[in-house]
């Protein structure tokens, strides 16, 4: 079992509760990380700070995931590199991020559904950071126009379930594909 697992935890009012290190609540206050009183340096909990986001990310995003965490998170793509993250870490925000959508009942939907919306706020950006990332986004545009997209998407599924059905009758009219060929019944 991994030292180091982002999870959701119960909050404190001063920094940033982001999993757990050996079974204990590991905490982010600034860029410090503390377990109980005992400061952790980077140095030390770097490895295990980069299987844990590779652990996560991956659920949520795939193999690749580098450049996507990047895109959502609004952040330098090398950032998001593991000599990088084990070097420095992350924003407490990514590693909040990463643990709450690791335990999603669907994380990999959950990481597709998350790029659609990121696609779509590119094209609702009114404001940018000299960066080029967002600075404002209309809100109401983007949620209106990722609806729209779900609702499409949801329409071209039922379109191809339907064809699929369609087709495997005219290739094989003998069986109703419920386990079943038609001449049994």
């Amino acid at each position: 079992m991994p030292r180091l697992v982002l999870r959701p935890m119960p909050q404190p009012p001063r920094g940033a509760c982001i999993g757990t290190l050996d079974g204990e609540p590991l905490m982010l206050v600034g860029r410090d990380y503390h377990v109980g009183d005992r400061v952790i340096p980077q140095a030390e909990i770097g490895e295990d700070l980069v299987e844990a986001v590779d652990d996560a990310a991956t659920r949520v995003l795939g193999h690749e995931w580098v450049t996507s965490l990047a895109r959502l998170m609004q952040i330098n793509r090398r950032s998001t590199s593991k000599d990088r993250i084990a070097k420095s870490g992350l924003p407490e925000y990514t590693l909040l991020f990463l643990g709450e959508a690791a335990a999603h009942d669907h994380p990999r939907a959950l990481g597709h559904a998350l790029l659609c919306v990121v696609e779509l706020q590119e094209a609702h950006t009114t404001a940018t950071h000299t960066s080029g990332r967002p600075a404002a986004v209309d809100i109401a545009e983007r949620n209106s126009a990722t609806a729209t997209t779900y609702r499409r998407a949801l329409h071209v599924l039922d379109e191809v379930l339907a064809e699929r059905e369609a087709f495997r009758r005219r290739k094989d009219p003998e069986w109703d594909y419920s386990g079943k060929p038609l001449t049994d019944r």
